[in-house]
């Protein structure tokens, strides 16, 4: 009887132990420390997912340690692209119906309209405002730091052949002071959008889809003067180059966001492990102790290989010399078989 008195009171005992531990801990303690595990290269998920605009609540995880200005945080991407409300494409600024070729680049309109290609004051910047106001909590809008940042100049290689205002076959954006001016969702930018240090290393790495289906976004910087209503884009084949802010130009094209963020590695209160797919791991986290159980899909794009459209560019205008050579060629030997054949009749006669 004794022995058994004895058990009921160290079982009464350890009990007592394990509530009091339970109740001394905030909720989310036990996840906190996974936080530090977050990793360069992982998705993170929060967000209010929405079918209609292609929101799916998952982030692409640029740098673990460090914002895009180089400060203590999470610097992010949305793994996948988004439309408008009703799922439609976005543009970057809506001027109208002008249009923008290679031999009328929009030059009158630009000198009479300055300012077409700031990213401040946009139309893209006003809808990632509005679309964080709309798709996210309270508690995770506050978690996004706001940015300040300048952008320098850069120049991307782009087709890699001489193009009508572009002869060196580069693509060249303008350096921008104050592109960010306390933004919390913004565009990447030319330099960002190639950056090695960001997983960007190819054309592939840049291809992100909209509803599984690879598509164009914007980037946040402006052309050099050279073509003035021109802004970064990425096309759906993983090429960085330059769009009409309003995608009026010879090709009809699907033109998406994909807005980014730095977020503040201490608002996170929780970081949950949702699986691991091919060496990623698919975090959900919550902020300011309020628990996110919104589910998500775990499922990750399948990679799509870029298209070399520089290098086939380069091959159709080899193939495009070699029958122009060859065609010259021809008539050469078909002038000189008549020259032949004319002086033999009159030296006949």
């Amino acid at each position: 009887m004794k022995i058994l008195k004895k058990i009921t009171h160290i079982a009464a005992l350890s009990t007592a132990l394990v509530l009091l531990t339970v109740t001394a801990f905030p909720a989310f303690a036990a996840g906190s420390g996974a936080i530090e595990q977050i990793r360069t290269g992982d998705v993170v998920c929060f967000g209010t997912p929405d079918a209609a605009c292609g929101f799916d609540g998952k982030w692409l995880v640029l740098d673990s340690e460090h914002t895009n200005t180089g400060a203590p945080g999470i610097f992010l991407v949305s793994l996948n692209l988004i439309g408008s409300e009703q799922g439609r494409s976005l543009l970057f600024r809506d001027i109208g119906e002008v249009s923008v070729s290679f031999s009328d680049r929009g030059e009158a309109f630009a000198e009479e309209h300055p300012g077409s290609t700031d990213y401040q004051g946009s139309d893209i910047q006003t809808w990632c405002e509005d679309f964080a106001q709309n798709h996210l909590t309270q508690a995770e809008y506050q978690a996004l730091l706001p940015t300040w940042k300048s952008d320098a100049a850069a120049v991307i290689p782009g087709l890699g052949i001489p193009l009508p205002g572009a002869m060196n076959g580069t693509v060249d954006f303008d350096l921008v002071e104050n592109i960010l001016n306390g933004d919390r969702l913004f565009l990447l930018s030319a330099e960002e959008i190639t950056n090695e240090q960001y997983g960007f290393s190819d054309g592939s790495s840049r291809i992100a889809a909209f509803k599984g289906t690879a598509e164009g976004y914007w980037l946040r910087s402006p052309h050099i003067p050279t073509f003035p209503l021109d802004v970064g884009f990425v096309f759906g084949f993983g090429i960085v180059m330059d769009f009409p802010v309003n995608a009026n130009f010879m090709m009809e094209l699907g033109t998406y966001a994909r807005p980014a963020c730095n977020l503040d590695i201490g608002s996170i209160t929780n970081a949950e492990v949702l699986t691991v797919s091919d060496e990623t791991t698919i975090w959900r986290l919550s902020f300011q102790d309020e628990a996110n159980e919104r589910q998500y899909d775990t499922s990750l794009p399948e990679k799509i290989e870029a298209m070399d459209l520089g290098a086939m560019l380069r091959t159709v205008l080899i193939v495009a010399v070699c029958v122009l050579i060859f065609l010259v060629i021809l008539v050469i030997v078909l002038i000189r078989i008549v020259s032949r054949k004319r002086r033999a009749k009159q030296a006949l006669k």
